[in-house]
């Protein structure tokens, strides 16, 4: 089993996480408001109630663009996260003698995984789209249509990262890769300098090359990374974990947003309440 360092898709998991919070933070000011407009009703002055229904409805034009936000994006941070994972359940099954990083920090971002064994230094860059993945005339393409982002970019910028950290050592050449965990990959090729390939590749690509690191500088090399900023220190999550958080976190902005109109009609039930009985007591 390779020596992992860092959970693989803690950091796209918290970037959703942070995404569903400044959706629902604001739900939760709206509801306490809605709470109180509806229970003190004309108890208090005209002016203040009309702040604070002002203050409700901008709250809730914010929660409904946040919700939207949150729905578009959540493939993006959710599933992205779940690649990043399987491809790190696949790179902890790597020998020994391989260290590998996941979600190390840089100027950019994160770096997905960083692999450093006896066969080389691996920059791994990690995406979930389905389908199938072509290459043609020295794009991607994904069910015929180009990708929407420059990956080929992102992945040449992370690894000039990783050479820098690295230093002027020759032997310390960064071998590129994009994978896709969820992708049919068509003919896996090397383009421009990068390695494209499906997950069922991954370990082959990395193992067959011939070893020409020896141990003691496999340890040094990873020595450098063992300060950086990585995405957690135990890289075990159950798949129970994995399907709560792509399933569950999903739905919980629809789920807040029904909880919120009960409430708006509970306060507005006891609004009624209280009407009633105070025309009882004017009798």
């Amino acid at each position: 089993m390779a020596q992992m360092h860092g959970r693989a898709g803690d950091v796209t998991y918290r970037a959703g996480d942070r995404l569903m919070i400044r959706a629902l933070v604001p739900m939760l000011f709206m509801g306490v408001l809605t709470y109180l407009l509806f229970y003190l009703g004309t108890a208090i002055d005209h002016t203040l109630w009309l702040c604070i229904g002002s203050a409700v409805i901008g709250l809730g034009f914010w929660c409904l663009s946040g919700i939207f936000r949150l729905e578009s994006f959540a493939d993006r941070y959710y599933v992205g996260a779940g690649g990043e994972y399987d491809v790190g359940i696949l790179l902890s099954q790597l020998p020994p003698e391989f260290h590998v990083f996941n979600g190390v920090g840089f100027y950019g971002g994160d770096i997905d995984h960083i692999v450093i064994g006896p066969t080389g230094i691996f920059v791994i860059e990690t995406k979930s789209h389905g389908g199938t993945i072509a290459v043609r005339q020295g794009r991607v393409y994904r069910n015929g249509a180009a990708l929407e982002r420059d990956y080929l970019r992102q992945v040449k910028l992370e690894s000039r990262y990783v050479k820098d950290r690295l230093g002027a050592d020759p032997l310390c050449v960064v071998q590129r890769v994009l994978v896709f965990a969820r992708a049919n990959v068509r003919s896996p090729r090397l383009v421009h300098g990068v390695q494209i390939c499906a997950l069922k590749s991954l370990p082959r690509l990395i193992t067959e090359p011939a070893p020409f690191l020896s141990a003691e500088r496999v340890e040094q090399l990873s020595a450098l990374f063992e300060g950086t900023n990585v995405g957690g220190t135990d890289h075990r999550r159950s798949k129970f974990t994995m399907m709560w958080t792509s399933t569950s976190r999903i739905r919980l902005g629809s789920l807040a947003r029904s909880g919120l109109l009960w409430l708006a009609g509970r306060n507005g039930s006891n609004h009624q309440v209280l009407n009633h009985r105070k025309r009882l007591a004017d009798q």
